[in-house]
């Protein structure tokens, strides 16, 4: 899966149209943080974002062709995971409220344009971050992006460097992946 890495979103989209299974698997590969971070955002429990995540992964299987725009994929799935996510939670507090509660729920859509544009800024710098070489990569995944907040020792230990090492070493990835922001127009 690793040759899929670098093709576009486009190549991907038209190789998954023609049946290869492993464009798609990279495709969701490329894309699940992205997927993850929105039903995150609403709160929900990992077993709910896990379904909401399956059914966008569906969706998009099920009109990959209708994307009208293949470099806009991650727009796409913003939405649709954005709109699921607002289908659940509707779903969930009908479940729950009383009719006087329900009347007062209020208008999520305030916050869907924020959310879009946080979310495709956090997109860009996982793949910014896909860019780094390997130990900068593992380095700033274990740091910022690993949910089990990994320490100095074990950090330590999982990559070989010592422990005084990780701070210098964090401060030239970050600036590596600070020249690649750049590049692509990201400050």
């Amino acid at each position: 899966m690793n040759q899929y890495k670098t093709n576009t979103d486009p190549e991907l989209v038209g190789m998954c149209l023609k049946g290869d299974a492993q464009a798609w698997e990279a495709l969701i590969v490329r894309y699940r943080r992205l997927v993850y971070s929105v039903p995150v955002r609403f709160g929900f429990s990992s077993a709910d974002a896990a379904d909401v995540f399956q059914s966008v992964c569906l969706k998009l299987l099920e009109h990959l062709h209708e994307v009208k725009d293949e470099n806009k994929v991650s727009s796409w799935l913003i939405t649709t995971t954005t709109r699921h996510c607002l289908h659940v939670r509707s779903l969930k507090y009908r479940e729950t409220s009383t009719d006087q509660d329900f009347q007062e729920l209020p208008d999520p859509s305030d916050n869907i344009e924020d959310l879009r544009i946080m979310s495709e800024q956090q997109q860009a710098v996982r793949q910014a971050v896909d860019q780094l070489s390997g130990r900068c990569r593992t380095l700033i995944d274990m740091l910022y992006f690993d949910q089990r907040s990994h320490s100095y020792d074990e950090i330590s230990h999982s990559l070989g460097m010592p422990v005084s090492s990780i701070g210098p070493t964090r401060a030239r990835c970050l600036d590596k992946l600070r020249t690649i922001l750049r590049r692509q127009g990201i400050k």
